[in-house]
């Protein structure tokens, strides 16, 4: 823990001049405090029992002139602080977006995105409450401690040392309940996560929810959660709860006994009223300090369970390192498996010994069974996942000596599932090249045949797509998702089941514009439907991780392989036998 306070000082250094003004009014602020108990004790003394009544006006102004004080301090205190902590909370959540972005796929594929927003938004925003003010009061309170024991000590040294004789109570209350805090704040901040991940994937999948009537279920399970939470944020409440009156107690006992052997010894002669006042209201400010340390204390345990959480999104290295030291330079597209071996485990292999060898210019169509690796194949060309063994070349470069952006950005991707962006259907296009001048966004909406479909719109290539493409048809957000595959004009294409969402009249009109797409350029094509894959020069079938049968349609149909019993399993489930729709239909399970 003493590693991530270090760590914690470093995102505050940028700020530290801030920080010392903050600390200094959030100081003086407290100090301004202590001139109350004496000047009490001078109107007791001096003012009521002397019967001094010109001294009021002195009285007056002097306590007027400090409240004045206290709220020039208090303004300049509260907005020092209030930027520092909105800065770093900026500062942080920069840093955890930009490290999310560059963590691998394979870190997605075990967390929930609603897990990863409850750690960037909730637990950033605890920290920054303990940094900006917790940190500051706790120091604060820290000097302000020692200054009135001093004044304590000066005034009356025997009352000074029963004050602080309960001290050590404080400390052991704090020690008794610093772990029991800790560890239900932990607990509390996993439930956020599983209330997160809960509401982000019923929200994700809310036709789901409705197609099959599951609202109530989905409620129910919400309740659940939610129900869990609140019993141990009720719990944790309950345990502050004990802890402050313990020190309350603690308090009171003390000033029980400075009142007591004060009041003896004002009895006795040996110390005025005002000074057992002053005496009395300077305790109050010993104690006060005490019990917030133990508050804060409670609260930074708190804190530090956020610490460690958004620390394990910050140390998490990513499978796929960016090491590589020079840019792939413009490529012609040749492809070649070496040897490659993947898993997402260690004891089981996804992919094994794949070695294929794809010339510039080539379609490659990829069938199989499900979860044969047809996807994870081609997603080891762009670098979403490194090889445990072997080596992918593309145009005889290891993928891993050059740089990701450098390789990435010429390769085009279109995914079975769109995905659309709340933005205008030109910047959703561009997003392939964010450079890219209107004839070329437009050249490739032609391309993809949507250009006549966006210019019947009102607002035409500036019309908003809003949450995840909602004006569109599943074809149509396909049909914008290959254009912008391809606005870059890459060299390797490719194409994950990518005519799967589109309609028979969708799919004919994409066709012939797939094939011009190909031209020159290389084209992985994970098959669907027969008609994205009949004019392919290579078809790999895979299964179980391997390629099993490489060849064109006809020949590997002649050698009665798996490819053709996928062919007739999948073509006796087409509507009808005649010989027609074995030109029309190929479902592959991929």
């Amino acid at each position: 823990m003493q590693s991530d306070w270090r760590r914690l000082l470093a995102y505050i250094r940028p700020y530290r001049s801030r920080v010392i003004f903050g600390t200094c009014f959030t100081l003086l602020l407290s100090l301004s405090n202590l001139p109350l108990p004496l000047i009490m004790q001078y109107f007791i003394d001096e003012v009521l029992i002397a019967g001094q009544w010109a001294q009021l006006n002195l009285i007056l102004m002097m306590i007027l002139g400090l409240h004045v004080v206290r709220g020039l301090f208090s303004f300049f205190q509260t907005y020092t602080i209030t930027y520092l902590g909105q800065r770093l909370v900026l500062d942080l959540r920069h840093l955890l977006f930009d490290h999310l972005q560059k963590l691998s796929l394979s870190y997605y594929d075990k967390k929930q995105t609603g897990k990863i927003m409850s750690r960037v938004m909730d637990d950033v925003t605890s920290i920054q409450s303990m940094l900006s003010s917790q940190v500051i009061r706790a120091f604060t309170d820290f000097v302000t401690l020692f200054v009135v024991v001093g004044l304590l000590f000066y005034k009356n040294w025997a009352l000074a040392l029963m004050s602080i004789s309960v001290v050590p109570f404080y400390i052991a209350n704090r020690q008794y309940f610093k772990p029991k805090i800790r560890s239900i704040s932990r607990d509390i901040r996993e439930s956020w996560d599983h209330i997160f991940g809960s509401v982000q994937e019923t929200m994700a999948g809310v036709y789901v929810v409705k197609a099959f009537s599951q609202e109530e279920r989905e409620t129910h399970e919400f309740e659940l959660s939610t129900w869990d939470n609140t019993e141990l944020s009720m719990g944790r409440q309950f345990m502050a709860v004990k802890f402050s009156a313990i020190a309350g107690i603690i308090s009171g006992l003390g000033t029980s006994l400075v009142l007591w052997y004060g009041g003896y010894t004002a009895v006795q002669g040996t110390m005025t009223i005002g000074e057992l006042m002053a005496f009395y209201g300077l305790v109050g400010f010993l104690y006060g300090p005490a019990v917030r340390l133990a508050t804060l204390s409670a609260n930074i345990q708190e804190s530090l369970v956020s610490v460690e959480r958004v620390f394990e999104i910050l140390d998490t290295k990513p499978d796929v390192e960016d090491d590589g030291i020079s840019r792939l330079p413009r490529i012609k597209g040749h492809v070649e498996f070496r040897d490659v071996c993947f898993g997402y485990s260690p004891d089981q292999f996804v992919l094994d010994t794949i070695n294929l060898d794809v010339k510039p210019g080539m379609t490659v169509a990829l069938v199989g069974h499900t979860g044969c690796g047809k996807t994870t194949l081609v997603n080891i060309i762009p670098r979403f996942y490194d090889p445990i063994l072997g080596s992918v070349f593309i145009d005889d470069y290891d993928t891993r000596d050059v740089r990701i952006e450098s390789l990435r950005e010429q390769i085009g991707i279109v995914l079975q599932e769109s995905v659309l962006f709340d933005e205008t259907i030109r910047n959703n296009i561009a997003y392939g090249k964010m450079d890219a001048s209107d004839g070329e966004v437009e050249h490739a909406a032609q391309v993809a045949n949507i250009h006549d479909y966006i210019i019947s719109l009102p607002d035409g290539y500036d019309t908003r797509l809003g949450d995840e493409g909602m004006i569109l048809s599943g074809g149509q957000k396909q049909r914008i998702a290959i254009a912008r595959a391809i606005v870059a004009d890459p060299r390797i294409l490719i194409m994950d089941e990518a005519t799967s969402a589109l309609d028979s009249e969708s799919e004919s009109l994409i066709q012939e514009a797939l094939k011009n797409v190909r031209k020159n350029r290389t084209s992985f094509v994970i098959a669907h439907r027969f008609s994205t894959i009949l004019d392919a020069d290579l078809i790999v079938v895979m299964d179980q991780g391997k390629i099993i049968e490489t060849g064109t349609h006809e020949t590997l149909l002649q050698r009665n392989g798996l490819y053709a019993i996928l062919y007739e399993e999948q073509f006796k489930k087409s509507l009808n036998g005649s010989a027609s729709d074995k030109s029309q239909v190929l479902e592959t399970n991929a």
